[in-house]
């Protein structure tokens, strides 16, 4: 009961709260406009990070061997992998399970096959060393799962505040023009939010590139697209006389 009672106490107390501040922000001054504005800045920039995903994939009857060949091949890769400093390197899901490739067959007997597989994932900001690297990890036994270039996490927050800088000067710079049009002549921004959230990769094209030796696993070709980058500013604006 004194719980009950403590929740509906808590609840009166905090409507004035909510309330006030409700009202503060609706007291604009005499001769004052609240307008609401938005600005927006958008840059295209060159993707600089290239990311490989390879995979092991077996089947084999025996399970046991099966895996011992998926761990053999996974730590050949690894190894040669971890080797090249540029790169930066992870493993991905080990998936092992069993199938029947009869199933949908009835004239033959059922047959038990077990299948397998792990990934290998790369990345780096230097694709000749990446693009290189997935040759000699292919020439292991591995395939290509994916290759795609994108915007790394360091170059899109560099981007994104010299966006907010940009579209922050132009919120200011409408605010200003808004109050002349309306007869103010000051202007103050209130409650500005910023949405981050515009990013939008494009393809990336292909190029060619030279094989040193045709005797080896020829190297993967990629070469960088472009990403669009947007940043949102909104406000409140004050203007008054």
């Amino acid at each position: 009961m004194r719980i009950i009672l403590l929740i509906a106490l808590l609840l009166l107390l905090s409507v004035p709260t909510q309330a006030q501040d409700y009202k503060t922000l609706l007291d604009i001054p005499e001769g004052g406009t609240l307008v609401d504005l938005s600005a927006t800045e958008r840059v295209e920039v060159e993707q600089d990070l290239l990311t490989a995903t390879l995979r092991y994939e077996t089947e084999n009857s025996n399970p046991r061997a099966l895996q011992n060949e998926i761990n053999s091949h996974m730590k050949e890769a690894l190894g040669i992998a971890q080797s090249v400093e540029t790169v930066k390197t992870s493993t991905q899901g080990y998936n092992v399970y069993q199938y029947d490739p009869h199933r949908h067959k009835k004239s033959l007997p059922s047959k038990k096959i077990w299948r397998g597989s792990q990934g290998i994932q790369l990345k780096s900001k230097n694709a000749d060393d990446l693009l290189d690297l997935v040759g000699r990890i292919q020439g292991t036994g591995l395939t290509m799962n994916g290759l795609n270039y994108s915007v790394s996490p360091e170059l899109l927050e560099e981007t994104r505040n010299n966006l907010l800088e940009a579209a922050l000067k132009k919120l200011q710079i409408k605010a200003k023009r808004t109050a002349r049009a309306l007869g103010k002549t000051k202007t103050a921004l209130l409650h500005v939010t910023v949405d981050s959230g515009g990013y939008s990769p494009t393809p990336m094209q292909g190029r060619a590139m030279a094989m040193s030796d045709m005797a080896k696993m020829a190297a993967p070709i990629a070469a960088p697209g472009q990403s669009n980058i947007t940043l949102t500013v909104r406000a409140n604006a004050l203007l008054k006389p």
